[in-house]
């Protein structure tokens, strides 16, 4: 049983002596009905806008909040059965100098935009937000109190004109676009917002001051709304994709062509007013953004980023606790390694395929909220059986299974409470077949605002259950935090524990257990521009980490950043850390119990980023790491040019260089009479890495995306100890060199990657894609000191080379349902 102790209950009385605060006044909004519907050109000329309320004199948030925006904004609304219409007239007394910039959907790129946020529930903890910029592309996104999902796509109307006195807009929002309450008269949370990209400005109808904790809480009303019925919320987009590859095949050891057709279907039904059901079936994620992949030296595994859209969109619910990391699923084969080992060298036996992936047969998702402010999530996937194939010598072939039926579960409950407080529980779940590994993890989550939303107390408990052998393997995690979230002084006290048995990795992502940490952190604040500085804040923290188990010394120092915007909009920040006890790493070693310690250290690091708004500007970034009386060090330097050639071609490109030098760690011996010991090596890297990301808007439906990178790290062994109990080193005589007497574990690893994404939104909801994608990913022993040459020789690598199209194609039930009823 797990030991509170006492600084829980301190937190909690602590919480206890919150004082209630007073909120802001709340603009109404009084919507009215019409029976005509209008066209979505951009144009106020209908009879309906002239007899709708006007919602003007919005309120500056950046770059001075709290005083009337200088830019007159006129904002109207109204409804019918099936929609809501929203239009603007957006005056700027310089009409010439409104930013029309093209860009993809859900980006604002370097446009001027507007953007309505909606709560039908009034729950001030989701909303949904719709936005146009003055060249007519959309912005969707969902909402939460302190986050944003772009990812979320909604199929929606609009259009922008050009005016003498501005600009001008037309929004179509269908109900079956948004979840609402089941009831006769409607009661929504709603904000306006506008943005002017040349100075920056962004004002809001309904006042939000950046010192209060949460954007839409700080929301208005809008009240007229009656007997409105949620429509049928059905859709399918059925999709193909036809791929040309070229790759190299292991077997004949040469470059291959090959060709395949797959096709699949995404499914959305709103089961009632509140929850809604998505469906992937026999998802091809061929498409995706290449991983930014590294060379990994340390102990523990890489996270890449979530790019397959299924699995981004709507999933707010479900990253609650931090257990749930999708790209377990349709990962790796569970036991890849099986085949290998299988292999009977005697009889002449290879592996002549292997699968890289698991093969995923569906996904599905229900979430949703309850007008009582319940949130329901449940998620569910499966994946199939997956084989691999080994041939021997006279060509008999056998096959070898390799991932085993599994099937991933997330089941959540989170309900919201006063003051934007949540508890919430989670559970997620992994069964496989056959007697592998199953996994199941329980979150108790509570997030408690006072009454004015200044102060949060946070708390967690998961437990983690793992079966593998007759009983399970039970570990836990605990984490409390006290925290000041508003205001210009802000502060934070948190503790966080991880017994080392806790282990949520078969769908969630952890580095490693086994920790207690403990942070302290204060920041200040200043909102109001001064003479140099539109908004600066300062922040400082002390930090303390040790093992759970046993109770052992990790590292501990303080850090601190200080960021600043001048009046030109030019960004400066300064931060660093130092750590005066030195660090002891009790994973590096990769047996427990050997500890490999380094001396006491410190990091410097800055930033410089320009005004975005220009066609030119830069971004700059250092950072330098010194141990003391070591020359064991670390700096990099990255910079990062933008570009705005004109209003549909815009470029960014990155360099950076990392040098490390006296960097010393694990090494996995290739000589088996050194298998016994932990060798060490001593070694300089040197890392570089280029992208470049380009766009060319075509229309605001039609774009390509470029994105280019190279990663080159380079390591350069010199030297070899072995480390003993306590963390001391020895000198080894191990060292082994190839012919020209370089270390054999001397690394020069490239990764290069293309993705050129091609998008055609022919109508909304309906995209045609076709995407080219190379990849390159070589290691070799050879350390070449040239980039350039390394560049060229990368190109005489294996690689993959894939051109694919695919056709997605919207349909809605309700458009059937109509045509039904006219006919």
């Amino acid at each position: 049983m797990m030991r509170l102790g006492a600084p829980y209950f301190v937190l909690l009385n602590l919480f206890l002596l919150f004082s209630s605060g007073v909120g802001s006044q709340v603009r109404t909004y009084a919507i009215q009905r019409s029976a005509d519907e209008i066209k979505i050109d951009g144009e106020l000329t209908e009879p309906q806008w002239e007899a709708a309320e006007i919602a003007a004199d919005f309120t500056e948030n950046y770059p001075q909040p709290g005083i009337s925006s200088r830019y007159k904004s006129k904002v109207r609304m109204y409804y019918d059965d099936n929609a809501l219409y929203i239009a603007g007239e957006m005056f700027d007394p310089k009409p010439d100098s409104v930013s029309y910039t093209l860009s993809q959907r859900d980006d604002w790129g370097n446009a001027d935009w507007f953007a309505v946020t909606l709560d039908p529930y009034a729950n001030n903890i989701n909303a949904f937000c719709f936005s146009v910029t003055a060249a007519g592309v959309e912005y969707d996104a969902l909402l939460y109190t302190d986050d944003s999902d772009v990812s979320w796509n909604a199929v929606w109307r609009s259009a922008a004109k050009r005016q003498d006195y501005g600009w001008s807009f037309e929004m179509k929002i269908p109900f079956s676009a948004v979840r609402f309450p089941n009831k006769k008269v409607q009661e929504w949370n709603v904000n306006f917002i506008r943005q002017v990209r040349r100075d920056r400005q962004k004002s809001y109808w309904n006042e939000v001051d950046p010192e209060v904790f949460g954007e839409i809480t700080q929301a208005g009303k809008m009240v007229g709304m009656e007997n409105v019925e949620s429509p049928i919320r059905l859709s399918f987009t059925p999709y193909v994709t036809g791929y040309i590859e070229n790759s190299f095949d292991e077997v004949a050891q040469k470059q291959t062509w090959g060709q395949r057709l797959t096709g699949g279907l995404d499914l959305k039904y709103g089961l009632n007013d509140a929850f809604t059901l998505d469906m992937t079936l026999i998802p091809d994620f061929g498409q995706t953004t290449s991983d930014k992949q590294i060379l990994n030296l340390g102990p523990f595994e890489v996270r890449f980023d979530e790019n397959r859209p299924f699995f981004l969109e709507g999933t707010d619910l479900f990253s609650i606790g931090g257990v749930f990391y999708s790209r377990r699923i349709g990962a790796q084969p569970f036991n890849r390694q099986a085949a290998e080992a299988s292999v009977n060298d005697s009889i002449g036996e290879t592996v002549t395929r292997s699968p890289g992936l698991a093969p995923l047969i569906n996904a599905t998702k229900v979430s949703g909220r309850t007008s009582s402010g319940l949130g329901v999530g449940v998620f569910n996937s499966i994946e199939n059986r997956a084989f691999a194939t080994i041939a021997d010598s006279t060509g008999n072939e056998r096959s070898v299974q390799v991932h085993p039926f599994t099937n991933y579960n997330v089941f959540v409950l989170s309900q919201n409470l006063k003051n934007n407080s949540t508890v919430s529980l989670v559970n997620t779940n992994v069964t496989r077949e056959g007697g592998n590994r199953d996994a199941n993890v329980t979150v108790g989550q509570t997030n408690l605002f006072s009454k004015d939303r200044t102060y949060l107390l946070n708390a967690e408990v998961k437990v983690s259950s793992i079966f593998e052998d007759q009983s399970p393997t039970l570990g836990h995690a605990v984490s409390v935090g006290l925290s000041k979230v508003s205001g210009v002084w802000r502060y934070g006290l948190s503790y966080d524990e991880l017994s080392d048995t806790y282990d949520p990795n078969d769908l969630g992502f952890l580095y490693n257990n086994n920790t207690r940490n403990y942070y302290a952190n204060v920041r200040w604040n200043d909102f109001t521009p001064g003479k140099y500085f539109l908004r600066k804040w300062i922040s400082a923290g002390i930090y303390y980490e040790e093992l759970y188990k046993p109770k052992l010394f990790s590292y501990g120092g303080f850090d601190y950043q200080a960021v600043g915007t001048f009046k030109n909009f030019l960004t400066v920040g300064l931060d660093g850390s130092v750590n005066p006890f030195g660090e002891v790493d009790h994973f590096e070693s990769r047996r427990f119990g050997n500890e490999v310690r380094f001396k006491p250290n410190a990091s410097i690091g800055g930033f410089y980023s320009s005004d975005y708004s220009k066609r030119f500007a830069l971004d700059l970034r250092f950072w330098y790491k010194q141990f003391v009386n070591s020359s064991q060090k670390g700096a990099n330097f990255e910079i990062s040019p933008r570009v705005r050639m004109f209003e549909r071609w815009f470029l960014v490109y990155s360099t950076s260089w990392d040098f490390i030098t006296a960097d010393y760690g694990y090494v996995r011996p290739l000589e088996s009479s050194y298998e016994e010991d932990i060798i060490l090596g001593f070694r300089n890297r040197i890392i570089t890495e280029n992208s470049l990301r380009t766009e060319f808007i075509f229309t605001k439906r039609m774009g390509v995306d470029i994105r280019v990178r190279h990663y080159w790290q380079q390591v350069e062994y010199y030297n070899f100890n072995r480390l003993l109990k306590g963390g001391k080193l020895v000198e080894s005589d191990y060292n082994p060199t190839n012919a020209d007497g370089a270390s054999e574990h001397n690394t020069n690893y490239n990764a290069f990657t293309v993705d050129v994404n091609y998008r055609w939104v022919f109508i909304p909801g309906s995209e045609l894609r076709v995407v080219y994608k190379n990849n390159i990913f070589n290691a070799k022993n050879e350390l070449i000191p040239s980039y350039f040459r390394t560049f060229d020789d990368l190109f005489t690598q294996p690689q993959l080379n894939s051109v694919s199209m695919k056709l997605l194609v919207f349909v809605d039930a309700i458009y059937f349902k109509s045509r039904k009823q006219k006919l």
